[in-house]
């Protein structure tokens, strides 16, 4: 399946919608490595906010202190 046309404005929109949620899930990352946010708080949050539901559970649960990659 092809990719649908879009004009130069939406190609440019959706650049800038995909980064606001990547710069999102890296903020949400960082709380949850210092532990201003918890596991709990993160999956109530998953439920409402697209850009939080779309982070990786293991991406989740490597930015957990004691939890990284071993």
């Amino acid at each position: 399946m092809a990719p649908p046309k879009l004009t130069p404005e939406q190609r440019a929109e959706a650049l800038a919608k995909a980064a606001a949620a990547r710069q999102q899930r890296a903020a949400v990352k960082l709380a949850l490595k210092e532990g201003s946010l918890s596991l709990a708080d993160l999956l109530a949050r998953a439920g409402s906010d697209d850009a939080i539901g779309g982070l990786k559970v293991s991406a989740a649960l490597t930015a957990l202190p004691g939890l990284g990659k071993v």
